[in-house]
């Protein structure tokens, strides 16, 4: 039993009895998850965006709650020994309703798009992200304070709300239902790391942009779509078995500007 701004609910484990399917033989795909772009799929010319798990007007209303739970709380400390009255317990249902509506949002998109995944791919490359290690608090200690403290807090918050470990958990449970596979990569310089002829170099994206440059080949891509392929290419490497092993060529062009499809382009011949 478990209980939420909704009101209470009650869950029962029923064992069906299903084993994993057959692998379904269909393409293999990476996927880059980021805070500005949800998802980008490296078989796709455009990112997935979760929209705002609540609106504008809802988040005005979550602040304004917030603040008078605020002003309750201290005058009850103050005048009632700390013991909650109704209309403090009022506020706090109103903002676990407001809290749970997003949650309800949030776990929505993250269902379609996993079992979208899994269905259509017969490999799945994600990043092996330490998500608790992402997030840590930024703030350090008296003696040693940190820097940024309130732009990483709204990074942790852009992190968490985008549930990259709800993510791979949905992926790995639906992968062994839908007959894929979810193949986890290092994510050392997913980023910074030229899908096309395998350069790393962090001048290759200046700034965090959106636009990839890749400083050698000269190859132009949009940052999350150069990162999701760069993930295939590992995840294939990794998963082996009858996947092709060799580096994934960008079969899909996705400049920061425009977006247009070019042809494959073939591997340079090595000097012998």
């Amino acid at each position: 039993m478990s209980r939420d701004g909704n009101g209470w609910h009650i869950s029962f484990g029923v064992h069906t009895g299903r084993r994993p399917d057959a692998p379904n033989g269909k393409p293999a795909c990476g996927v880059d998850f980021g805070v500005t772009a949800s998802a980008f799929v490296s078989t796709e010319v455009a990112p997935r965006l979760m929209a705002p798990t609540l609106t504008a007007s809802e988040r005005e209303r979550l602040k304004t709650l917030e603040q008078r739970k605020a002003r309750q709380v201290t005058y009850a400390k103050k005048h009632n020994g700390g013991k909650y009255g109704n209309r403090l317990r009022k506020t706090i249902a109103q903002i676990a309703g407001l809290t749970a509506r997003g949650a309800n949002r949030r776990r929505d998109f993250t269902h379609k798009l996993t079992t979208d995944l899994a269905k259509n791919h017969g490999l799945i490359g994600i990043e092996d992200l330490r998500v608790k290690n992402m997030t840590a608090s930024a703030k350090g200690s008296i003696e040693s304070p940190g820097r940024n403290v309130r732009a990483k807090a709204w990074l942790n918050r852009a992190v968490l709300d985008n549930t990259p470990g709800e993510r791979r958990r949905q992926l790995e449970y639906k992968a062994r239902m839908y007959g894929s596979v979810v193949v986890p990569v290092v994510p050392f310089h997913t980023s910074q790391t030229c899908a096309r002829c395998g350069q790393v170099d962090p001048e290759s994206r200046k700034g965090c942009g959106r636009l990839f440059a890749c400083t050698r080949c000269g190859y132009e891509d949009d940052a999350d779509h150069n990162a999701s392929v760069e993930i295939e290419a590992r995840a294939r490497r990794t998963g082996g078995s009858d996947i092709n092993s060799t580096r994934s060529i960008p079969r899909v062009r996705v400049p920061a500007t425009g977006r247009r499809r070019t042809r494959e382009a073939p591997k340079p011949a090595r000097a012998s």
